[in-house]
């Protein structure tokens, strides 16, 4: 295990830890090696998500329809319920149900977590406006990163899986097997894109998928929740946990579907639909890259996907 300074296109470098020939950020390397020991509840819900895919919006969702109610819930940061950033006796000292998440690849989850049957909710979001937002976490995060690149020379990175957690392109595809070869988990798997454009929708498909009941029927509880876990509210409320040096918070910039058409230039969007072409062609998975897309051809969910 090491610590290494990726260089970009540029020759400015991004701080990333090394183990076992796999990216990390540069955070705790005993807490990281000790991730397959940790203890999973069968209770737990895990939500899985490539970094900037919605893991905050989705444990945010969670936590809401758990409670059952939209108030009185505690303000909770999603980093406390971090498999690979938490240490495991603080994980162990949350009390159930836990709200988990983490940005591992399947193979990479505690070893429990195949065993309990917890619930698992992965989220996947197109790697265009995800690359966007990795961009400027990775710009925003410098006491982690220390990274001051530009977009020109971020994508080579992002493209090339020299970034933390290593190529989206494989992640995605992990997790496609995971969920293919384990139909006997209690596998979840939702969209940025989906939950932006039938977000009550979704919000009632998670519901029934981890047994949460409320007061209220479930799409006027789901309508609440929404509106609760909204960017705006959720910004409000939950932005400065982690605000970047000129003050602004770090995890919530835009939220938006389609910002992508503002960063990649033609030259650069061909690129991507070129990896996209070469690494992804057999994937099942679709992906949504403007919401105004009435089709389905390498833009929507593929309902095969859809695992509860």
């Amino acid at each position: 295990m090491s610590l290494i300074e990726q260089p970009d296109a540029g020759g400015n470098t991004v701080r990333l830890l090394k183990i076992n020939n796999f990216l990390y950020p540069p955070f705790s390397a005993d807490v990281i090696e000790g991730v397959p020991d940790v203890e999973i509840r069968e209770d737990d819900v895990i939500i899985c998500a490539y970094p900037k895919a919605g893991t905050h919006w989705v444990w945010e969702i969670v936590r809401y329809l758990l409670a059952g109610k939209t108030s009185g819930v505690p303000l909770v940061e999603k980093d406390n319920c971090m498999i690979e950033w938490m240490p495991a006796d603080r994980l162990k000292d949350l009390p159930s149900p836990r709200v988990l998440n983490t940005h591992l690849l399947f193979r990479q989850l505690p070893r429990q977590a195949k065993q309990t049957r917890c619930k698992i909710i992965y989220v996947n979001r197109n790697p265009k406006d995800l690359a966007v937002s990795c961009y400027h976490h990775h710009r925003k995060l410098s006491e982690f990163y220390n990274y001051e690149g530009t977009w020109d020379d971020f994508l080579p990175l992002f493209l090339n899986g020299q970034l933390d957690y290593g190529s989206w392109f494989d992640y995605v595809k992990d997790w496609e097997r995971a969920v293919q070869d384990n139909s006997d988990m209690p596998i979840h798997v939702t969209s940025y894109e989906e939950l932006k454009q039938s977000p009550v929708e979704e919000i009632v498909r998670l519901a029934q998928f981890l047994g949460a009941r409320s007061a209220l029927p479930a799409r006027d509880f789901a309508a609440r929740v929404e509106e609760r876990c909204s960017f705006r509210s959720m910004k409000s409320r939950k932005g400065w946990f982690d605000m970047s040096n000129d003050g602004e918070p770090i995890m919530y910039r835009k939220g938006e579907v389609g910002d992508w058409k503002n960063w990649f230039s033609v030259v650069q969007n061909e690129a991507m639909d070129g990896y996209l072409k070469q690494y992804m062609s057999d994937s099942k998975t679709k992906f949504i890259y403007d919401l105004s897309q009435s089709s389905t051809d390498n833009a929507g969910s593929d309902a095969n996907m859809n695992i509860c």
